[in-house]
């Protein structure tokens, strides 16, 4: 088993030094180096994961011979849960293992605590349309120059050395990263959400000069709300069609327990597709929305989890795929928060599974093809799925509760 020894050495240390006897403790000195030393050992270990991670595909490469799956995509599935973050996350940390192992010594000033993940991450990023013997010439080159830049100016020494070396590999890089486009919705606290779009930079930038000239036009004209506010609510007035952004068509979900049910007690109310929000901010969506509908969600009193009759049939059918992605929330792939595209047989139909709420789990495209790559297994205890990995590591995913209140009362128990 791979144990960071020397990193434990330094957690020692550090817990046991008395900060408050030295001299300078005022001042913080004595922290400071602790800060500096801890993030020189955390750099070590991120490049020791990374080449891990790396020789892990090398293995699942060799054996997984062509026809058989992705190995790639089976190490990122490793990956994702061994750490227990998202596919996608997982995926940033393969592609820099692997862009690491092709430059040796960027990777030795990482190990060594020399340059940061950002940093590494940067030239990574920059390089990954080289050639396999041009590789060499940007670590020779590139490695002299990264100790003490910033992740900016290694993105941009990077950029610089790969047009040197190869500019028609920058053009491909360019004109790959201008075709991933890409809109992506991420929730935040207090009904609040964040609509994150990627595309080509004149585009992007051509949109946002013109909401910004039209709320500074509204203000001068005598609109009342702040230049965010009329931004945001232009972007979506335009991009939805509506003449006002907060006459959006919405489905609240109402979830109750039993106590809720018959007037007793009163839980927070979940936005479909968003997660749980305070009731009054749920009354002002309500109230504001003209076509507005509300969906009551009975929860289980032991668990705190969606309950509904099971129809059996062939295909999910509209009500149990709405079930299993209200039920699931997120994508079902321990340690995967992605949103649900897919509603997944546990045990696929061909094998006898039925459609049922219970055969049933809400995956991300990218889970739902991992699910049926060679030496994967998952399955179902009834309740909670386990996903077993071809190493043999085995991971637990249950449905989240969507009152988390019950759930905390059954573990009590």
């Amino acid at each position: 088993m791979f144990e960071a020894v020397a990193t434990a050495d330094l957690l020692t240390e550090v817990r046991a030094h008395d900060f408050t006897s030295d001299p300078i403790h005022e001042a913080g000195g004595n922290r400071i180096d602790a800060v500096r030393e801890i993030d020189r050992a955390v750099r070590a270990l991120q490049a020791e994961q990374a080449t891990q991670i790396a020789a892990l595909h090398a293995e699942r490469s060799a054996v997984m011979t062509l026809g058989r799956g992705d190995p790639t995509l089976s190490v990122i599935g490793e990956v994702a849960m061994a750490r227990n973050i998202g596919p996608c996350a997982a995926a940033t940390q393969v592609g820099l293992s692997l862009g690491l192992a092709r430059l040796p010594r960027v990777l030795e000033l990482f190990r060594d605590g020399r340059i940061s993940e950002p940093v590494a991450r940067a030239v990574v990023n920059e390089s990954c349309s080289l050639h396999a013997d041009d590789f060499v010439v940007l670590d020779g080159e590139i490695a002299a120059v990264l100790p003490g830049l910033t992740h900016l100016q290694a993105r941009q020494a990077a950029a610089r050395a790969v047009i040197r070396i190869d500019a028609d590999a920058a053009r491909i890089r360019a004109e790959r990263n201008r075709a991933d486009q890409r809109v992506s919705m991420f929730p935040e606290t207090d009904g609040v959400a964040i609509l994150q779009m990627r595309g080509p930079a004149e585009q992007i930038l051509a949109a946002f000069n013109t909401l910004d000239a039209e709320a500074h036009r509204l203000r001068a004209a005598g609109d009342t709300r702040t230049i965010g506010q009329i931004m945001c609510q232009t972007s979506v007035e335009r991009v939805t069609g509506l003449v006002r952004a907060d006459g959006i068509d919405v489905e609240v979900g109402l979830v109750l327990d039993a106590p809720t049910l018959v007037g007793e007690d009163g839980e927070p109310v979940e936005l479909l597709g968003y997660g749980p929000i305070a009731p009054s901010v749920a009354d002002d969506i309500i109230a504001a929305a003209p076509n507005r509908s509300v969906r009551r969600l009975l929860v289980d009193p032991v668990d705190g989890t969606l309950v509904v009759r099971e129809p059996h049939r062939r295909h999910f059918d509209s009500p149990t795929r709405h079930y299993i992605r209200t039920r699931d929330q997120q994508c079902r792939q321990p340690g995967c928060d992605g949103r649900i595209r897919d509603a997944d047989h546990i045990v696929d139909h061909a094998l006898g599974g039925l459609s049922t709420t219970a055969n049933g789990q809400g995956l991300c495209k990218r889970s739902h093809t991992l699910k049926h790559q060679p030496d994967w297994k998952v399955v179902s205890d009834g309740k909670a799925t386990i996903w077993t990995t071809p190493t043999g590591h085995s991971y637990r995913s249950s449905p989240p509760p969507l009152l988390p209140r019950a759930a905390l009362g059954h573990l009590r128990q």
